[in-house]
């Protein structure tokens, strides 16, 4: 109608395709518009129509009944461009508001599902890490129950020593094949650099049984076989293991 941008129309008519109420009220609008023009429509003066039909009775051929003239004195409805601009802009007023508040009403739904669904994601991340933590400390305890099930396996218990009095170890030795297992209990995430060490006493003499991994510390790991022992103990050494244990870092100590 000359009022709206082709922006404008093109986002009108993009939302009524899509929408059934703003269809409904487009409609509702060119109804009132069509309501309007017939109740204003105004009809062409007698004059007019009597000149008309003498200008046509004076062309050659036609002849045209007075009947006939009943077709030219139905009021024809004005088109839409002659309704009065106040009317046909309040009209686009409203319907461009409409559209504007459904278009809002959609980006802000859309928006609020996007963050639920992302609040959704990471809860369940939360839950599967939880969920497999679990699962390896279960793992854990059925790997130590069957061991401790194992007649041929002796469970040594390595105590704190006085600088670490809370502290804990379990080494589980199969007296029969000489496998040494080793779970680490409540000890301490090591420092950067440095690797817990297990020592068997051998004669009274410290034997290298293995570095425990650095990635295990809550897992039974399998140690050096050790055939023959007094007691074991554990130490904190540089990464990779020393071939002598560091007295000033021991951690934990236990006799058979």
């Amino acid at each position: 109608m000359g009022l709206a941008t082709e922006e404008e129309v093109s986002i009108l008519e993009c939302v009524r395709k899509n929408n059934l109420e703003v269809e409904q009220a487009i409609l509702e609008a060119q109804k009132t518009l069509e309501d309007f023009a017939s109740v204003h429509a105004i009809p062409p003066p007698t004059e007019v129509k009597d000149l008309i039909w003498s200008k046509i009775a004076q062309q050659p051929g036609l002849a045209i009944s007075k009947g006939a003239t009943s077709i030219l004195s139905e009021e024809r409805k004005p088109p839409i461009e002659d309704i009065p601009l106040p009317v046909r802009s309040v009209t686009f007023r409203n319907l461009a508001i409409a559209a504007s508040l459904l278009c809002a009403l959609s980006v802000g739904t859309t928006i609020y599902f996007q963050q639920e669904n992302k609040r959704r994601d990471k809860t369940i991340s939360k839950l599967a890490a939880t969920n497999e933590t679990n699962l390896l400390a279960l793992q854990s305890l059925q790997n130590k129950w069957k061991l401790l099930q194992d007649p041929a396996i002796k469970t040594i218990t390595l105590a704190g020593v006085e600088q670490h009095p809370n502290l804990k170890a379990h080494v589980f030795w199969n007296t029969n094949t000489t496998d040494v297992y080793l779970s680490m209990e409540n000890l301490p995430v090591v420092p950067a650099g440095m690797q817990y060490q297990l020592w068997a006493i051998v004669d009274g003499t410290p034997v290298d049984a293995g570095v425990l991994p650095l990635d295990n510390l809550d897992e039974i790991n399998t140690m050096h076989r050790i055939a023959t022992a007094e007691a074991f103990a554990i130490t904190l050494e540089k990464a990779g293991g020393n071939p002598t244990p560091t007295l000033s870092q021991l951690y934990v100590m236990g006799n058979i």
